[in-house]
């Protein structure tokens, strides 16, 4: 047996060894700025902090398996680090498959700007809510990494959510948590930069995640709607509330842009027969309730191009035979719309979601002119002056380029008007952060991986 043992510690040595070499591969094409991925070097150095806390685990395991252990000792400490190899895998390989991604030349450019949109989304709420005070400075996440998934749209995994999430195609483990946001967004959208406004939401969720919004909206709509909307109603739109929460954060920073991409998406659907009921199970509103609350929360942003947005979002919705049941739910629209965006919350450090993003009517301004060149190729707006054009406005002038065109629009050349645009900004050094991290933050990453139990995972 003593021989036995010998040869499964050595070889569950070199099994050690073999996420390191990964993680330092990584590392070096970040280090060396190859095909561009030195943008993502302070995501990759998080990670490597994360996975080297993994691995010195796994070696201390090791190490205890060299002692005068009886055989059945033995074999419980192979088997626990046999599931701490596999699971330290597990969760390096999510973030593997995003960066490798990548490195596909067809698959570069669509996905730098899809990175591009969800940094900025996520450090327009994040800023803000280190200004106030409510996040030290080396409290600042990583920002989002998009991951291609088939999927029909786009999902926001946040560090506080269970990795079952991805358990569409990726190892999924229940009790884990990730240390850095990811969205997967659908293969198939990448060739459609007017569908990318949708990560405006998803962004949205992780938002919500880390300044722990939604529980306290969900006191905040008890309290502004009681008495006003039944108690029946009111626990349907407490069910809600995550979704309407980054919808409401999808219309402060993509505007008419989100509004439209959602609203198109859910009239087409609305009409089916799995629509004709409402799911008081489905965290999302039905459709034919979801569509008139985006025109709501534009409405209530008081910008008028927005309001004219609402009126053809309406005018789409109004088209359609709504069942029975949604005629009272519309009594609500108003008083769900005022408090998601206009209830002072603790959260926000007295402030409102409203004032996470206060800029909705400047936004609106930039993205017109570049929404008329996107649908007709002429007269481009600067994309550096009078300051850097905000990479999260790009697709939302795609959508509105889309949504006022006719049917025969050339959709090909707005995609490639649109990523044209996206190379004309002039591209940050990295998403987010430094190249190098500070203690704390170090030291938070460290605790994270100390905290993951993969003995209590699935997969």
């Amino acid at each position: 047996m003593s021989t036995l043992r010998a040869r499964a510690t050595a070889e569950l040595q070199r099994r050690i060894d073999v996420l390191p070499r990964d993680v330092e591969r990584f590392e070096a094409d970040a280090a060396a700025n190859a095909r561009g991925f030195g943008i993502h070097a302070s995501q990759v150095l998080a990670l490597k902090i994360l996975m080297d806390e993994l691995v010195q685990r796994q070696r201390g395991i090791l190490d205890r398996l060299g002692e005068d252990l009886s055989d059945a000792d033995y074999a419980d400490g192979f088997g626990r680090l046999l599931i701490e190899i596999a699971g330290a895998h597990g969760v390096w390989g999510i973030f593997s498959q995003s960066l490798a991604q990548r490195a596909q030349p067809a698959l570069a450019p669509p996905l730098d700007a899809a990175d591009l949109v969800a940094a900025d989304c996520y450090q327009a709420c994040m800023n803000r809510a280190r200004n106030w005070g409510l996040i030290p400075r080396d409290g600042m996440r990583e920002p989002p990494l998009v991951c291609l998934e088939a999927h029909y749209s786009p999902v926001a995994v946040s560090r506080q959510n269970p990795l079952r999430v991805l358990r569409s195609s990726l190892r999924s483990y229940r009790d884990l948590r990730l240390p850095i946001p990811i969205v997967l967004l659908p293969a198939d959208q990448t060739e459609c930069a007017w569908l990318l406004p949708m990560l405006c939401h998803e962004v949205g969720h992780n938002v919500d995640q880390d300044l722990a919004l939604s529980s306290e909206l969900t006191r905040a709509l008890l309290l502004g709607t009681d008495g006003v909307i039944p108690s029946e109603r009111q626990e349907i739109w407490f069910g809600w509330t995550r979704e309407i929460l980054a919808d409401a954060i999808g219309v402060l920073l993509g505007n008419a842009g989100f509004a439209l991409a959602l609203a198109s998406f859910l009239l087409v659907v609305a009409p089916g027969n799995q629509q004709a009921e409402l799911d008081r199970h489905d965290p999302h509103p039905h459709p034919m309730v979801r569509v008139p609350l985006l025109g709501a929360l534009l409405r209530r942003l008081g910008v008028a191009p927005l309001a004219e947005a609402a009126d053809r979002i309406e005018q789409d919705w109004r088209a359609l035979c709504a069942p029975a049941w949604v005629a009272p739910f519309l009594d609500d629209l108003g008083a769900i719309a005022g408090t998601f965006l206009e209830a002072r919350l603790d959260a926000l450090g007295g402030h409102a979601l409203l004032e996470l993003h206060p800029d909705v009517a400047a936004d609106v301004r930039r993205a017109a002119p570049l929404a008329r060149f996107l649908g007709s190729g002429e007269l481009r707006p600067a994309p550096d002056r009078p300051s850097y054009f905000p990479y999260r406005l790009v697709p939302v002038a795609a959508q509105l380029a889309v949504a006022s065109a006719p049917p025969s629009v050339d959709l090909g050349a707005v995609q490639r008007r649109s990523m044209e645009f996206f190379a004309a900004i002039p591209r940050p050094p990295l998403l987010a952060g430094a190249t190098s991290l500070s203690p704390q933050r170090a030291s938070s990453l460290a605790r994270i991986a100390r905290s993951v139990d993969f003995a209590g995972a699935g997969g």
